[in-house]
C-alpha cells in the first residue's frame, strides 16, 4: 500500500518541464493548456480588434483632415489665386440654377474668409462670367482647384442636375485625386 500511495503522489506532483522547444506536453496537459488559451484568446482578440479599430479610425480621421481641412481660409492664398477662385465661383453659380446657388456660394466664400476685394471680383464675374476654359485654366494650383471644386459642390446643392454634373466635370478636368474628391463630397455635397 505504501508503494501505491507513493506512485499516486508522484503522478500528481510531477509536471511536464518546458524545454523551450514550444511543443505542448502530451495528453491531458496539452488539452488543459489549449482550453486555457481558448478562454483567454477571444478576450485578447476583442481587445486587439477594438484597439486596432480605434487606431484605424484615428488614422483615417487624420487623413481626411489632411485631405480636406475642417476650415478653408482664402485669406492665406495669393491675390491671383483668390481672384481665380472668385471668378470660378461665378462660373459654378451659372452652371446650374443661378438664383438658388448664388446665396449658398456667397455664404461659402464669406465663411472661407473671402475679403471685400474677392467678393467684389465674384460680383463682377457674376455679371460677366469668364469663358470656361479661362476659368479652369486659372486653377493651376491643386489646392485652388480643390477649393473651386468645393464651390461647385456647394453650388450644386440647389443648382440642379446640371450643377452636379458640372462639379464632376471640374474634378475630372483638374484631375483631382479621388481621395480628395471623396473627402470633399462627404463634407460639402448634400
Amino acid at each position: 500500500m505504501h508503494h501505491s500511495g507513493g506512485a499516486a503522489w508522484e503522478s500528481k506532483t510531477l509536471q511536464p518541464i518546458d524545454d523551450g522547444s514550444g511543443r505542448q506536453p502530451p495528453g491531458e496537459g496539452r488539452e488543459a493548456v489549449s482550453r486555457r488559451s481558448r478562454e483567454i484568446t477571444p478576450g485578447r482578440r476583442q481587445i486587439t480588434e477594438a484597439i486596432g479599430q480605434k487606431i484605424l479610425h484615428g488614422f483615417l480621421q487624420n487623413r481626411h483632415q489632411t485631405l480636406m481641412p475642417l476650415s478653408i481660409n482664402l485669406a492665406r492664398l495669393a491675390a491671383t489665386e483668390r481672384t481665380a477662385i472668385a471668378r470660378f465661383a461665378a462660373v459654378a453659380v451659372r452652371a446650374g440654377k443661378a438664383d438658388a446657388a448664388l446665396t449658398l456660394v456667397h455664404a461659402c466664400l464669406t465663411g472661407f474668409a473671402a475679403d471685400a476685394e474677392m467678393l467684389a471680383a465674384f460680383e463682377v464675374a457674376l455679371h460677366s462670367p469668364p469663358p470656361l476654359d479661362a476659368a479652369l485654366g486659372a486653377l493651376a494650383d491643386p489646392e485652388t482647384a480643390l477649393i473651386a471644386f468645393i464651390l461647385c459642390l456647394v453650388a450644386a446643392r440647389d443648382g440642379g442636375p446640371a450643377a452636379r454634373v458640372f462639379a464632376d466635370y471640374v474634378a475630372l478636368h483638374r484631375e483631382l485625386p479621388t481621395s480628395a474628391v471623396r473627402a470633399a463630397e462627404r463634407r460639402y455635397r448634400s
